[in-house]
């Protein structure tokens, strides 16, 4: 099968009247190599190597259980998965009576970026009887204030849905 493209290092030798194809997975390869991706993952790992791993995992555990505490005040918000200690950060989420999509869309107004959906967990959503369910995620650049500002977005989100405490 010919490749649909042509250059990079999809050729393996060329020809004036026919050029041969490289192995695969060179052979669909074409253009030029993602060098500012591989320029900015060399700097992500430099900046990350500053911060330390060890710092890394424990600000994502602090924010992430601040987290998880701040959601659990919210009446009818139903965390998914196991404890703060056991996690990453990231917490996928339910609120009776709104839709993960509408909440995501009523967050995006408020400036708060959730996912909704099912998250490439369809299987465990059939099993917990869920269509979708928002997620929010936390890295080491999340702030308190930030989760402070998706509580409060939430909030506002229910009384706009009129979901009855």
């Amino acid at each position: 099968m010919p490749p649909y493209q042509g250059g990079g290092e999809m050729i393996s030798d060329v020809w004036t009247d026919h050029a041969t194809w490289n192995e695969l997975p060179w052979k669909f390869e074409a253009g030029t190599p993602h060098v500012a991706g591989a320029v900015g993952l060399g700097a992500a790992i430099d900046y990350l190597e500053r911060l330390g791993m060890d710092a890394v995992s424990a600000h994502e555990r602090e924010i992430t259980i601040y987290a998880m505490e701040r959601l659990a005040e919210i009446p009818r918000l139903h965390i998914l998965g196991p404890g703060a200690n056991e996690r990453g950060g990231v917490v996928a989420f339910t609120v009776e009576g709104i839709h993960p999509h509408d909440i995501a869309q009523v967050l995006d107004t408020e400036g708060v970026c959730v996912r909704a959906g099912h998250h490439c967990t369809k299987p465990l959503h059939r099993r917990l009887g869920l269509g979708a369910s928002a997620r929010a995620s936390f890295y080491v650049y999340t702030t308190r204030d930030e989760i402070d500002i998706l509580t409060h977005a939430l909030h506002k989100t229910r009384e706009l849905f009129r979901v009855a405490g």
